[in-house]
């Protein structure tokens, strides 16, 4: 009966034993549950974050592109006008010069594209579209000389390259200056 008596108290001290150290590790399994179960809910979360943000940023580049095209357009146009109209036609700039009718067109078309290069170019090149259009206003004034408007001009021309994405461009005014004119070379030194 002793012996039944000792493996009976055994029995329970090693069943007591188990049962203190399975309530002692119970709430670190419960713990680790809960964090898998965060885990796998901040998964989700950060699998459905980062699609959005692939999703954003495909659109973006869709946008970005349809208006890189649309600026390219717009840009073209601008340069069209001031460079095939004002330096290469000589008859359309006699024109210009009496024609009211004319006048009164070209000024609404650059007024048109030069809203449009606000919108679209950086500061640098709409101050310079500026100052290009306030040079232009003060021909047949003294101090109006057309060879600086030329080189404004110019000026303006590698501004815009540099919006159309060549931001490292190492082509300068000179540069656009000898593909317009012939004999750039000769006012190159002096100015």
């Amino acid at each position: 009966m002793d012996i039944l008596l000792a493996i009976s108290q055994l029995a329970l001290l090693f069943g007591g034993w188990f049962i203190y150290t399975y309530v002692k590790k119970l709430p670190d399994q419960v713990h680790a549950k809960n964090l898998k179960a965060f885990e796998l809910d901040l998964n989700k979360q950060l699998e459905e974050f980062r699609n959005q943000l692939t999703t954003d940023l495909e659109l973006m580049k869709i946008n970005e592109s349809q208006l890189h095209i649309h600026k390219t357009q717009e840009f073209s146009k601008l340069v069209e006008v001031l460079l095939l109209s004002l330096i290469t036609d000589k008859d359309y700039v006699r024109k210009l010069g009496t024609d009211k009718k004319l006048q009164k067109e070209h000024n609404r078309k650059l007024l048109d594209l030069g809203t449009k290069l606000f919108f679209f170019a950086s500061d640098e090149t709409v101050k310079k579209f500026v100052q290009f259009r306030k040079y232009s206003l003060s021909v047949g004034t003294p101090e109006y000389e057309s060879m600086q408007n030329i080189i404004i001009l110019a000026e303006l021309i590698v501004l815009i390259r540099k919006d159309l994405g060549y931001s490292n461009t190492e082509c300068t005014k000179d540069d656009f200056l000898h593909i317009m004119l012939t004999d750039w070379d000769k006012y190159e030194t002096e100015g």
